[in-house]
């Protein structure tokens, strides 16, 4: 453990009161369930982000996304705005042991341009989040050290150490249902420490089918204070979302799938 967490993890020592020990079948398990939750499904989302909510300075952005998953490639397409043709927009595909791939379109001329996925690792229409913490995840892509139980509000947790093999984050501290697989709080670290928190609000998250979706949550910036709320104001799951809305054509014709 790095000496400059030392003292973060001792203050959640009333909450952890033992060591349960290093990764674990039933741990790695249950990550991956609630992993497969929040990226498996086929999903369009209509979603509204509150930037420093109640504050002066409050901003609201509006953006679209959807993911598809056809084999073991994932893709995931977001549009800036309410997905109108001149829109910006990205997709992203990503396989099991390779790089990813982005691609970047806007306006109506239909030129796309391969990206860095480096980029993606700023700040999403100037928000709280970031692009990688849109990329889906996959429970093998962390080291797991299980700590012990917690409750929030009201619902028993089981909290995770992980430290990813790649990313911007150094290590996160993940509080994982018992009662549904959905990530209820999530701690992000980097080199410099704590950095953001990501909470559910857990009378807001809604079953759809076989999936948990968070209808309502919010990231944190613990060094600044600031923080920006996202709700889903629309989401479909399943079979209507298109394949065709996924692919390179489209993406240069624009216009995000009407839902």
């Amino acid at each position: 453990m790095r000496l400059r967490h030392l003292g973060y993890v001792c203050a959640l020592a009333p909450l952890l009161p033992f060591l349960v020990g290093f990764d674990g079948p039933d741990a790695r398990d249950a990550l991956d369930a609630a992993l497969r939750n929040l990226y498996q499904p086929d999903v369009l989302v209509a979603v509204e982000l509150r930037i420093d909510q109640g504050l002066p300075d409050e901003d609201a952005v509006s953006f679209a996304y959807g993911r598809k998953t056809k084999g073991d490639e994932t893709r995931t397409l977001v549009y800036d705005g309410d997905g109108k043709r001149d829109s910006a927009r990205v997709l992203v595909f990503q396989k099991p042991g390779e790089e990813d791939r982005a691609f970047r379109a806007s306006g109506t001329r239909g030129e796309v341009r391969p990206v860095s996925m480096g980029r993606y690792m700023a700040s999403l229409f100037g928000s709280d989040f970031n692009y990688a913490d849109f990329r889906a995840r996959r429970a093998d892509e962390y080291r797991i050290e299980v700590l012990g139980q917690d409750r929030i509000d009201g619902e028993d947790c089981r909290v995770l150490r992980l430290r990813p093999l790649e990313g911007p984050y150094t290590m996160l501290l993940a509080w994982l249902s018992e009662d549904r697989p959905v990530i209820l709080r999530t701690d992000y670290f980097d080199e410099a420490g704590l950095w953001k928190r990501y909470e559910a609000r857990v009378e807001r998250i809604e079953r759809n089918l076989d999936w948990w979706i968070p209808m309502e949550d919010e990231m944190i910036d613990l060094r600044t204070g600031r923080h920006t709320l996202r709700r889903v104001r629309n989401v479909i799951v399943g079979a209507e979302v298109p394949d065709e809305a996924f692919t390179l054509t489209q993406l240069a014709r624009g216009r995000f799938p009407a839902f």
